[in-house]
């Protein structure tokens, strides 16, 4: 590191004696003193980091200036073509700085720093560019901000890139939830791409829940770089938990834990069981085209007038799978409602249930269904809470986290490109 300051010379004052005596004073006092003029404090010590006429560095490059004498008195940390000073942290003792978020992709920077004794001042000049950053990293969040979703939502987080083992720690440590009321929660990968968060058990109706990610400057690896922060927040509505039994072919539905609905379901038949598990309503529309063939792919599904062949438009269809399982409105299979299964794995209502269910269910509220042997897991892509909380965190070096005290969907996820 080169220090560009001006430099100051510490001179030495010499005390000059009329002779190599202790001189005496006249009627036997006690011998006069000799002072001794104390040699002044060394100029304070100026350590800059990076360098000056680093090139390419990466993103995440530390910056920093420490006074090893002495206090920091300016640090002055510009981007070129920038018109605000970049943002740092000085220690309370003054002793030192270092910079508050990451470094932009091919930016040249300049550093000044200056630091007083109070007597001298010293002060030291950097430069620097950073590495052209060969992808961003872009982040899909789940649940939308300000959006509003029932109690068992997980946080969903999808990332344009596939993050290596060794990297996914320190993504987790970037990213903060916090909610109030507190819950204690876990992160879980799903693949290299997705990651989860969810409460040890539902989300309090009412939590305010804040997602904080502190990317900028982030190494994604294979070249990917995060390129800024982002922020969103959600509400936990109204608690909604609805129990589906297959054994009694009944829905139970619950409104903050009273009951408001039993009705008659008729489910998946022999040979196409419907989900089993606690799963979660991920979104409704008022019409689907259910098809045989794209569903199932079997040459008996394909076959016109076919047992099991349908190509029909469904209406007032709730999804609780990302694999084509709903609650619909089924007219036709009324006579077998509450009494045995008929559907090839939907859950069957009335077209009057449907519609009430329909209007009634948000985003992220809870379906429980029983006793039809097809346990839900990560294929069908509703693992969340399938899994025991104390095996959900898959992190090595992670652990469940208590999102403390934070202040505080319907609707699609938000897309974060920086």
């Amino acid at each position: 590191m080169r220090r560009l300051g001006p430099a100051v010379a510490a001179g030495s004052a010499v005390l000059v004696l009329a002779s190599c005596s202790v001189p005496t004073v006249v009627g036997g006092g006690a011998p006069a003193r000799a002072t001794q003029s104390q040699a002044p404090a060394a100029p304070p010590h100026l350590t800059v980091s990076p360098g000056s006429n680093g090139q390419g560095l990466p993103l995440d490059t530390p910056v920093y200036v420490v006074a090893d004498s002495g206090r920091l008195t300016g640090v002055n940390f510009q981007e070129a073509g920038v018109g605000t000073p970049s943002g740092g942290q000085l220690s309370p003792d003054g002793h030192t700085w270092h910079m508050a978020d990451g470094l932009d992709s091919s930016a040249s920077y300049t550093l000044t720093a200056t630091a007083s004794n109070g007597a001298q001042t010293v002060s030291s000049h950097v430069s620097f560019t950073t590495l052209s950053a060969g992808d961003r990293l872009v982040t899909n969040v789940f649940p939308g901000d300000g959006s509003t979703v029932g109690v068992g939502e997980p946080i969903d987080l999808t990332f344009n890139t596939s993050i290596p083992d060794d990297r996914k720690a320190a993504l987790l440590n970037r990213i903060q939830v916090t909610s109030n009321p507190g819950v204690m929660g876990a992160w879980h990968w799903f693949s290299d791409r997705q990651v989860h968060f969810r409460p040890q058990s539902y989300w309090p109706s009412g939590t305010k829940v804040n997602i904080t990610a502190n990317l900028k400057g982030f190494d994604a690896g294979n070249g990917t770089w995060g390129l800024g922060d982002w922020a969103q927040s959600f509400t936990v509505g109204a608690k909604h938990v609805s129990l589906i039994d297959d054994t009694t072919h009944q829905m139970q539905v619950y409104d903050n834990d009273q009951l408001i609905n039993t009705w008659p379901v008729s489910m998946g038949k022999p040979g196409f069981p419907t989900l089993e598990g606690t799963l979660v309503v991920l979104f409704k529309v008022y019409k689907v085209k259910m098809n045989s063939c794209s569903t199932f792919g079997t040459s008996a599904a394909c076959v016109p007038g076919g047992a099991n062949y349908y190509d029909e438009d469904v209406f007032y269809d709730t999804a609780i799978s990302t694999n084509g399982f709903f609650i619909h409105a089924a007219p036709w299979s009324v006579y077998a409602q509450g009494s045995y299964d008929v559907s090839h794995g939907c859950v069957n209502l009335s077209t009057d249930r449907a519609i009430t269910f329909y209007n009634w269910s948000q985003i992220g509220d809870v379906v429980v269904i029983s006793h039809t042997g097809n346990v839900a897991d990560i294929t069908n892509g509703e693992a969340d809470w399938q899994i025991p909380f104390s095996q959900f965190t898959n992190t090595p070096g992670d652990s469940p986290v208590f999102t403390g005290n934070g202040s505080g969907p319907t609707g699609s996820g938000v897309t974060h490109t920086y």
